[in-house]
């Protein structure tokens, strides 16, 4: 299953209940020894250390690794180097069987932090002002801010396929509104890209019109470049067309002539002459996600040393 799919089953299941679901994601996937190892590990010195660098990793990606054994998982992460690491999925007050307190607790004792969190919700897409939607909203930037999170992220467009311009300026009026509800806590809101995004609406490009018809300090981009190269879009022209509006980068990358997904540093996506303009084009937060051999530990390992060669990665 998918990211997309995965995440939008939570959203039907959560507002199916007619209230915000509890325990979704312990439902999910929670290991029959985390309480105990959690509760050991929680109870130790919190933040000994901080990992140096720039570079996070998304759970979702190992979302099957972290099932069978969550804390080892993330120690995992922490000794590779990785820095932060970003929560997904709309859950209330448990993720793989942890509160995000918890969740905070362990990452810090292990010299990380957690940047942000992925939530989804095509029943999210409200048409009035004031729906129980918008309650899962603002839970989930509660959630992130009581941890010192930063980013909330849409993971993507809505379960179904958008099929007409109101329905576009439907979702940029619904992403200034999450984004000023997101401000108003303190937090910013960004939109995680996908190929489909790209695709045109008459003569109108979906991305394009949801660039210019969302205000800039209330709505940024989550930019998943593979995804990017995927569908055919320039990424070096975007960051030199839209400075500002891309400061979350996901490292996903792409081969445009086996139309495959690859590692990175090994597709289409040009990292080297994109990380000249990480500065000018206010590169905030950096994310490793990997579509090809995502729970791979040796792969996740050489991809955060592809990425520590580039000078912006380091603290």
């Amino acid at each position: 299953m998918n990211r997309r799919n995965f995440i939008n089953r939570s959203a039907a299941i959560l507002v199916a209940g007619g209230a915000i679901g509890r325990n979704i994601m312990a439902a999910a996937a929670t290991s029959p020894t985390m309480a105990s190892t959690t509760a050991s590990l929680t109870a130790s010195t919190v933040g000994k250390k901080r990992n140096k660098g720039r570079i996070g990793f998304p759970l979702y990606s190992i979302r099957q690794t972290l099932k069978n054994d969550f804390v080892g998982t993330l120690k995992k992460l922490s000794d590779i180097g990785y820095s932060a690491v970003e929560t997904f999925g709309l859950f209330d007050d448990k993720f793989f069987g942890h509160t995000m307190k918890e969740l905070d607790a362990i990452v810090k004792d292990m010299g990380m932090s957690i940047s942000g969190g992925m939530y989804q919700g095509w029943q999210m897409i409200p048409e009035d002002t004031n729906p129980p939607e918008w309650d899962n909203w603002k839970y989930c930037i509660s959630e992130l801010k009581s941890v010192g999170a930063k980013w909330a992220v849409q993971a993507s467009m809505p379960g179904v396929e958008l099929k007409n311009m109101d329905e576009v300026k439907r979702i940029a009026a619904h992403f200034n509104r999450v984004g000023e509800l997101c401000g108003k806590s303190g937090l910013k809101f960004a939109f995680h890209t996908h190929p489909q995004d790209l695709k045109m609406m008459g003569d109108v490009q979906i991305f394009e019109y949801l660039l210019k018809n969302t205000v800039p300090k209330l709505v940024s981009y989550q930019m998943d470049w593979g995804n990017i190269v995927n569908a055919g879009g320039d990424c070096v022209q975007y960051l030199r067309d839209y400075p500002g509006r891309f400061p979350l980068w996901h490292t996903t990358d792409f081969d445009v002539v086996t139309r495959k997904s690859a590692q990175a540093g090994k597709g289409s996506v040009p990292y080297p002459e994109m990380f000249k303009l990480a500065k000018s084009s206010r590169l905030e937060q950096l994310t490793v996600e990997l579509h090809v051999d995502a729970e791979n530990l040796d792969v996740i390992k050489s991809t955060f040393d592809y990425f520590k060669q580039f000078k912006w990665t380091k603290a």
